[in-house]
């Protein structure tokens, strides 16, 4: 694909991509992961203490450093609308939406990030528009052809209708939650055997439908048995993981000196 290509595109022809979920609200942290070569960021507005001001000085960070933004909004796909507005508004390459049970969910979902055939309220005055610089016409064919729209499948009535949510066209990718599927169903494992097979059957119907497909995951070497079922889009830790990592990390090798220490102390 060209390289010129909208993350919207590569993410529906489903080239891998790899990101993180950012976690904190500072804007510095995402200027820092704007050079560290990741393909997005997923801000967590969902569980994570961003207040619009916040969100608008991390999605501006992220435009800057040419970081495409996703943002996690705390609403399901009922209740959305004006969330999925105002961080699109803001400059977000697109939203993920939680708890997508079905497929009148992800229908609801693509109609807030759509202006043409959705709900999106219309207004080129934000970042969005360039502050009005974008004509009315040139706005909504920009938004409409690369806004996101990702729906995250995380319970058990999605899973029995995965079928008919994987068949629309209106979500770029389907996105799964293994830590709610597993609530979902009762257990308190994302490695039990139902969540797996919640998650095999949701790769199995966007094969079918030639949907893209998230998820979740610890660590970067855990891609490759999802990548096997299907899955492009990986969520890899957060920035808080990343820094815990790190620091961790560091502390191992000054341990040797800590404990040399305290045989000559002793």
């Amino acid at each position: 694909m060209d390289a010129s290509a909208s993350f919207r595109q590569r993410l529906r022809a489903r080239q891998v991509l790899f990101g993180t979920f950012f976690k904190t609200p500072s804007h510095q942290l995402v200027e820092v992961l704007g050079g560290a070569g990741l393909d997005f960021i997923v801000i967590d507005a969902e569980h994570a203490p961003f207040d619009r001001a916040a969100l608008d000085a991390c999605l501006l960070a992220a435009r800057a450093g040419r970081l495409p933004a996703l943002v996690r909004v705390p609403a399901d796909a009922h209740a959305l609308n004006a969330q999925a507005l105002n961080a699109l508004d803001l400059g977000a390459t697109g939203i993920v939406a939680p708890h997508a049970r079905r497929a009148a969910d992800v229908q609801a979902v693509a109609a807030a990030v759509r202006y043409r055939g959705g709900a999106r309220g219309f207004s080129n005055s934000p970042r969005a528009g360039d502050y009005g610089r974008i004509g009315m016409r040139e706005h909504i064919d920009r938004a409409d052809r690369d806004s996101v729209a990702i729906c995250q499948i995380e319970d058990r009535e999605a899973i029995e209708d995965i079928e008919a949510i994987a068949a629309l066209d209106g979500a770029d990718c389907l996105f799964i939650g293994r830590a709610d599927l597993a609530v979902s169903y009762g257990v308190d494992d994302v490695a039990h055997p139902l969540v797996r097979a919640a998650v095999e059957a949701v790769c199995a119907a966007a094969r079918r439908h030639g949907r893209a497909v998230g998820i979740h995951i610890g660590h970067a070497d855990e891609a490759r048995d999802w990548h096997a079922l299907g899955v492009s889009l990986f969520v890899v830790g957060s920035d808080q993981s990343l820094l815990r990592a790190a620091a961790a990390g560091l502390r191992r090798p000054l341990q040797t000196y800590q404990t040399n220490d305290s045989k000559e102390t002793s």
